[in-house]
């Protein structure tokens, strides 16, 4: 959109000709309102008049109306310029330049739910570099140590700052930090960046998100979206068998990842599957009753009609408290089978972050560091399906999980977060020599 077409749009909506003097007795509701729409755009970028007026009235002990923020607005937004009217929403001074981008980031925002904090948190927006959390300090605190505070680090971490909070992914963070002489000396110095700068983005308010986090809106999602399938926070997606493969390795997905999906190798027999639902949903039901986490009652059988969200409450009850695999064990009538698959759970357990690197017949390979921080590959079968198929994620793919060793195999717990990254050249080639290294050693596939 040039220049000329987009101050055409912004006089349309903001007519010098419209002012009028603000009516008796409004002027009080109009400095406050004023504070609401700065805090509004900051936290969502753009916002309905509607929604708006809404959230004022519900906060306010004044109230207004669509019709009136126009009349009380509207010479605040030719003075100050700090937002503007577009259509029938509020939008950010960013958007001035091209308003093409508030009708993309209104794509991104549809079927999302808003967040609305009270009153006292929602004027703290108005101040545009409020964070309500510290790991941009953190993300800043790091660049500060590792290339020095000067002017240079500032500016490409504001860069890399606003690429992350209102972007997609992690690609360009490579060029931005070239473009800003920034240069990581060590594999471990680039993976501690990489922790800390998904932390920050994981809880960051971002503008797509109606002002939700990424972490809070992967909560919300997991009760109302049914496309999601039984391992929670990943969203599968539809791929017929000749589109491009979405693990990212340029192959039909016929020929790639569906081969591994209909052989079926890389992810336990049914016999197996059923045999771990029973073994999992039998401690998820004991670790329910004994720390009283959801009120339904889980029974030790597969299928289970207790649903995801509740069994994932419990699950993460379970592994902060992994004692509660003892307690069940000397508490519950157990063949000495699952007696000693629980031990091992027990005793040998990997919950962290992960890397997925590669999709080979058996498993997929993914990397992280040992209990002597040496980068080791782990060779993870799929539970229902291939970790592959559940993915459907361009490689290397960020995941959280918990690893449990399973007659003789290495499995998850059923649960694995993703994370909606892409990663440039440059950290796909630190990954590549990070496989390299780690392979020497062999893949880990099993953990008796």
């Amino acid at each position: 959109m040039t220049g000329e077409k987009a101050k055409k749009i912004f006089e349309r909506y903001n007519n010098k000709q419209d002012v009028v003097r603000c009516p008796n007795g409004r002027a009080v509701v109009r400095n406050e309102l004023d504070s609401y729409a700065k805090a509004a755009v900051n936290l969502y970028g753009v916002i309905s008049r509607k929604e708006f007026v809404d959230i004022f009235n519900k906060q306010s002990f004044y109230k207004t109306t669509e019709e009136e923020i126009y009349i009380l607005l509207l010479p605040l937004v030719l003075k100050n310029g700090w937002y503007g009217f577009y259509k029938e929403y509020i939008v950010q001074y960013w958007f001035f330049d091209d308003f093409e981008h508030a009708d993309y980031l209104l794509e991104h925002q549809a079927g999302k739910p808003r967040y609305i904090p009270d009153k006292d948190e929602f004027l703290k927006y108005v101040i545009e570099e409020y964070a309500d959390n510290d790991h941009w300090w953190n993300v800043h605190r790091f660049m500060g140590a590792a290339f020095g505070f000067s002017k240079h680090t500032l500016e490409g971490f504001q860069e890399a700052k606003n690429y992350i909070t209102y972007g997609n992914g992690i690609s360009e963070l490579n060029s931005i930090f070239e473009r800003h002489h920034l240069l990581f000396t060590s594999e471990a110095q680039l993976k501690e960046f990489i922790n800390l700068i998904m932390l920050a983005k994981n809880n960051t308010r971002i503008w797509e998100n109606n002002g939700y986090t990424p972490s809070e809106l992967h909560k919300i999602t997991i009760g109302h979206d049914k496309n999601v399938n039984q391992y929670p926070l990943i969203q599968k997606q539809k791929v017929g068998r000749n589109d491009p493969c979405p693990c990212g390795s340029g192959k039909k997905y016929k020929k790639c990842c569906a081969l591994l999906e209909d052989a079926k190798t890389a992810q336990l027999s049914e016999d197996e599957r059923r045999e771990f639902y029973l073994i999992w949903f039998g401690l998820m039901g004991f670790v329910n009753e004994r720390m009283k986490v959801v009120n339904v009652k889980i029974k030790p059988e597969f299928p289970n009609t207790v649903s995801d969200v509740m069994i994932h409450k419990v699950r993460e009850v379970l592994w902060e408290n992994p004692e509660l695999i003892d307690e069940y064990i000397k508490k519950t009538e157990l063949p000495q089978d699952k007696i000693e698959i629980l031990k091992l759970w027990r005793t040998k357990f990997k919950k962290g972050m992960f890397f997925v690197l590669e999709y080979q017949a058996e498993y997929a390979v993914a990397i992280a560091p040992d209990d002597q921080e040496k980068d080791r590959l782990y060779g993870i079968k799929g539970i229902s399906n291939s970790v592959s198929v559940t993915l459907s994620r361009d490689l290397p793919v960020q995941i959280e999980t918990v690893l449990l060793p399973f007659k003789g195999k290495i499995i998850y717990d059923s649960f694995m977060t993703s994370m909606s990254i892409r990663f440039g050249e440059g950290v796909r080639a630190s990954f590549r020599e990070m496989y390299d290294k780690a392979i020497r050693h062999g893949i880990i596939t099993r953990m008796e």
